[in-house]
């Protein structure tokens, strides 16, 4: 993930040995990688292509560029990405009449002849953002197609964005929970295998405050490395990476519940109020109740599951922190809640206020003089007497 980096793609040593113990044991299934955005889904498609066996052919099909917009188009750009990647091999195939029907074409006559010429090697289709196959001009069957084509030598990897998971229930079986396999934050030692190669070495204290400072978030590690060589502190290379990240912090928030950005603000305010005080749900509750945004429980529990989920945050001893040191200082300078714009009274006039008081006024003296002189001079209460 570093520039000029011949093997820029390394960190996830578990979800490679994933894949090729699937390879092995049930080459026909599919496997589903699913991550947030920018946690790396489309260079670990290019990890696997760097470490499958030689007799494997590996075609990235990046659907985000082709954007099929009718099946037609599907069929044939992915024929020219399967032709170009054979041509890389030295594999040149003939010229295969076209048809009218793309799907009829490609399944009948480009395949077969494909694996023809493979002779006996492994085809490995790599579908990153395959989200796209989700298009509605798409047909419905088109994941019946895709398993139809699925053998021990045409073998599929899909990369999902994790916001279009629940749709992943529309292709079983053909896709199944047990294909998934999810891509989350990098450890320590995956942020040590990224940098463990750049030039001129990086000493442990260093990548320590470059994991710390990114949370493992594959996105801002790279951009540490990118940052490595024009600084000599960290103070100064954390400055540059966040001016580089910022941007990527606001989506962050913007993609947020209500209520998750209410709770990133109250880490944030407590944090600030004490940085070396351990923040539990209480300490939120509490936050919450002095606030005007009040919180039950049960929300702020959902709040720090969504972002327990995501690894904005992490749990630890029951202690909730920010993941990541750079976006804690975003937080810190930005977690702000819009307030609702109050109703828009028209101001009474101070004049006026004065004069209704004036004149309250008067009418008081003027009600207690009345009856105060009909106590006080004796005046003669008329009676009524009974006529005889």
């Amino acid at each position: 993930m570093i520039e000029n980096d011949p093997l820029p793609y390394a960190g996830r040593d578990e979800a490679l040995a994933r894949i090729h113990t699937q390879r092995a044991n049930a080459p026909h299934e599919p496997l589903v990688v699913i991550g947030r955005k920018h946690i790396g889904k489309t260079a670990f498609l290019r990890q696997v292509m760097h470490t499958i066996p030689k007799h494997t052919i590996a075609v990235l099909i990046p659907l985000g560029d082709i954007s099929p917009d009718d099946e037609a188009h599907l069929w044939v750009m992915t024929s020219q990405y399967i032709l170009d990647e054979l041509n890389q091999h030295g594999m040149i195939l003939p010229d295969l009449p076209a048809q009218d029907v793309a799907r009829m074409w490609f399944m009948t006559q480009f395949m077969p002849m494909v694996m023809k010429t493979l002779r006996g090697r492994e085809l490995l289709l790599l579908w990153d953002d395959a989200h796209h196959l989700l298009n509605t001009n798409l047909p419905d069957d088109l994941f019946e197609v895709l398993h139809d084509l699925c053998s021990a030598s045409i073998q599929m990897i899909f990369a999902f964005d994790i916001r279009h998971e629940d749709h992943l229930s529309q292709f079983m079986p053909f896709i199944t929970p047990k294909h998934l396999l999810r891509l989350g934050n990098l450890s320590h030692a995956g942020c040590l295998a990224i940098l463990a190669d750049h030039q001129g070495g990086v000493g442990e204290d260093m990548i320590r405050a470059i994991y710390d400072g990114s949370g493992g978030l594959p996105y801002i590690i790279q951009q540490y490395g990118y940052e490595l060589g024009a600084h000599g502190d960290i103070k100064a290379m954390n400055n540059a990476v966040y001016a580089r990240v910022s941007d990527e912090f606001l989506r962050i928030w913007e993609e947020r519940t209500a209520d998750e950005k209410l709770v990133l603000t109250a880490i944030a305010d407590l944090f600030y109020d004490d940085p070396l005080r351990p923040i539990t749900t209480a300490h939120i509750a509490t936050w919450s109740v002095n606030s005007d945004y009040l919180l039950d429980e049960t929300a702020i529990n959902a709040a720090l599951r969504g972002l327990l989920y995501d690894e904005v945050v992490i749990l630890d001893h029951h202690h909730v922190r920010v993941h990541g040191d750079l976006f804690r200082k975003w937080l810190l300078e930005n977690a702000r809640i819009v307030r609702k714009p109050a109703d828009k009274r028209q101001a009474v006039p101070i004049g006026i206020i004065i004069i209704t008081v004036i004149i309250v006024a008067m009418m008081v003296l003027v009600i207690l003089s009345v009856f105060g002189g009909a106590t006080d001079g004796g005046m003669n209460i008329p009676t009524i007497t009974p006529l005889s």
